[in-house]
C-alpha cells in the first residue's frame, strides 16, 4: 500500500509541474501576442499615414508646380500634342513561349 501512495505522490507532483509549466508558457505566449498585437496596430497606424503622406507627394498639381518652377517646364501647345494610336501585334508577330 505504502509503494502504491507512494507511486501516485509522485504522479500527481510531475502532473502538478506539468501543470504549472503549461500555464507559464501559455502566460508567456499570450503576453507575446499581446505585444505584437500593438505592433500590428502601430505598424498598420504608420502604413496609413505613409500612404496619406505619398498621395500628398504624388498630387497633379505639386508635380505640376515643380515642373513649372524647379525644371522650367511647360504644357505644350495643342498644336503639337500628336496622339499615337497602338495596334494590337500580328499573332504570327509575337513570340511563342511554347515548343520549337
Amino acid at each position: 500500500m505504502t509503494r502504491l501512495n507512494f507511486i501516485l505522490y509522485f504522479a500527481l507532483m510531475f502532473s502538478a509541474l506539468g501543470l504549472i509549466n503549461s500555464q507559464h508558457k501559455a502566460r508567456k505566449l499570450y503576453i507575446e501576442l499581446e505585444q505584437l498585437s500593438q505592433a500590428e496596430k502601430q505598424y498598420n497606424q504608420e502604413y496609413g499615414q505613409w500612404q496619406l503622406e505619398q498621395s500628398t507627394w504624388a498630387m497633379h498639381s505639386r508635380i505640376e508646380q515643380i515642373a513649372a518652377q524647379q525644371l522650367q517646364m511647360q504644357v505644350p501647345d495643342a498644336k503639337r500634342i500628336q496622339i499615337v494610336v497602338l495596334t494590337p501585334a500580328p499573332a504570327a508577330a509575337l513570340p511563342s513561349g511554347g515548343a520549337q
